[in-house]
């Protein structure tokens, strides 16, 4: 550990809720199973010690990133010089004045079973999709042509806007909501506001309509027919980060028929490959390094150019 981390360390041990773990092996935090150590990995409790290691990181000029769920994230193999800042206590879930509000660790396959358990709809589509509430607003999350931004009400967020070493002495001028309006232009296809923003999510409320009680048995089903649906396509064969390309709606063709088309269905690199049953996941075979994926991500990109002059664009996050 470096003197910069144990100084963050030594300086907030005794105000920070939650876990703080030294040289932390990445892969155990992300879908795809890959990455070298976190300098340091913490999971704080509440906003206040979130804002509190921010301070501090700021304070000691230390990188930091935000991390949800790690199913659309992958780190590199030196791993991370700085400290990972793990959402996931985040967690609480509850129905309230007709919305389900969500802190932004929670799963995000745990608040549709939510939904369905407490007879709710407009989460359907989202069944068994890996990641949380908070990464998937960030992302706008899409599943079977839904945006999750259509079924968000609100979202309460850390706004890092002109936050410095002394901000979490005054959070409430920084804990900030964001009311959403589907009509606006700051949503759009794996886009949202919260990119162009200097900010950590930790709570997404989502739209509540009950159904009849008759039919809560049918959205429960409606749940599991999108879960079956995933498993027969393979999303849960192997560590993978789901889609690694944005589908572009201007050229047309989905970019897992672009790489099948280019002859790249079950292409090898290491321990990395592109699945054999679906061109838009990359997987980890056994042992894969990002190393390996990002070749084959160049791969993807340069094959899929050469045959259609269209520049594949990645969806995960390399770190």
């Amino acid at each position: 550990m470096t003197n910069r981390i144990r100084k963050i360390v030594e300086n907030i041990k005794n105000l920070y809720k939650g876990r703080f773990l030294p040289d932390e092996p990445m892969r155990l935090h992300t879908t795809m199973k890959v990455g070298g150590n976190a300098d340091l990995f913490v999971e704080p409790e509440d906003v206040f010690s979130l804002a509190l290691v921010i301070s501090e990181c700021k304070k000691n000029s230390v990188d930091f990133f935000i991390l949800g769920g790690g199913s659309n994230l992958i780190v590199s193999d030196e791993g991370f010089c700085g400290v990972i800042i793990s959402m996931n206590a985040f967690s609480s879930i509850k129905f309230e004045n007709g919305i389900v509000v969500c802190g932004s660790g929670v799963e995000t396959n745990r608040a549709v079973e939510f939904f369905a358990e407490n007879g709710i709809l407009g989460m359907e589509s989202f069944a068994g999709l890996p990641g949380t509430c908070g990464g998937a607003c960030y992302m706008n999350a899409r599943c079977y042509s839904n945006d999750i931004s259509s079924k968000i009400e609100f979202v309460e967020y850390l706004d890092l806007e002109n936050f410095d070493e002394n901000s979490y002495k005054f959070l409430e001028k920084h804990i900030k909501m964001y009311h959403n309006n589907k009509d606006c232009a700051q949503w759009a296809y794996k886009h949202s506001p919260f990119m162009e923003k200097s900010a950590v999510i930790t709570k997404v409320a989502f739209k509540a309509e009950k159904c009849q009680p008759e039919k809560a048995s049918e959205l429960k089903a409606a749940c599991e027919s999108f879960i079956q649906d995933r498993e027969r396509k393979g999303h849960f064969k192997a560590p993978s980060s789901g889609s690694v390309f944005k589908n572009n709606r201007d050229f047309g063709e989905p970019s897992g028929r672009l790489i099948d088309e280019a002859g790249l269905k079950g292409a090898k690199i290491g321990g990395a490959q592109i699945a054999p049953w679906h061109g838009n996941i990359i997987i980890n075979a056994g042992n894969a390094t990002c190393s390996d994926i990002k070749k084959l991500v160049r791969l993807a990109q340069e094959k899929v150019k050469e045959r259609t002059g269209f520049m594949l664009e990645c969806e995960v996050v390399f770190v």
